[in-house]
């Protein structure tokens, strides 16, 4: 089967690709059967990023060539591709977007449970039970990341909001220092 992936060129921290249509048991950097565009991650003009040839690489996908996830990326937003192939693109972006907010919300569920945490050591009020209910919520948004069921980690997340929210109502308030005391004392017998 034949790939259109990428060939790493450049020097170490600047980094340059040729895109090619390479036989898939081809080692990374062996021979290439048609060089189809290139990559410059390093340009700063981002319209000169990407070259791609695109009736080229039409005719390789026709004949059955696979892209490989980075290169379909990129003529998924070139909009070269079709059909199925573009479908399949789409389909698999959605994915990734809803992992990448199952992902943030598991960052929010352990920002959360370290506040609650922060929160035990300064009071001596137990907020264990709080804490074990964020940490379950954590554990519920972790199992949604690899079936990208972005609205159960929403709902993990709020559970840990609510946990926080009643670890915040169960903490007592905090007493007045004793000279804030004397001085409010002081100030009323002034007046």
């Amino acid at each position: 089967m034949v790939r259109i992936r990428m060939q790493r060129f450049g020097r170490s921290h600047r980094p340059f690709y040729r895109i090619n249509a390479i036989d898939q048991r081809t080692r990374r950097n062996g021979r290439v059967l048609e060089n189809l565009g290139f990559y410059n991650p390093m340009e700063k003009d981002e319209d000169k990023q990407i070259v791609l040839k695109t009736e080229e690489i039409k005719a390789w996908l026709e004949k059955g060539a696979q892209p490989s996830e980075t290169v379909m990326d990129m003529l998924g937003h070139a909009d070269i591709l079709d059909g199925d192939m573009k479908a399949q693109w789409v389909k698999r972006r959605e994915i990734n977007m809803k992992r990448g907010e199952c992902k943030k919300a598991i960052k929010s569920i352990e920002g959360i449970i370290a506040e609650i945490d922060k929160m035990a050591e300064d009071s001596e009020a137990d907020l264990t039970p709080f804490g074990n209910a964020a940490k379950r919520a954590l554990n519920n948004a972790k199992n949604t990341v690899a079936n990208a069921k972005s609205d159960v980690a929403a709902k993990a997340l709020s559970e840990a909001q609510d946990a926080k929210a009643k670890a915040d109502a169960a903490k007592p308030a905090p007493e007045p220092e004793p000279e804030a005391a004397e001085e409010a004392g002081e100030e009323a017998a002034a007046e």
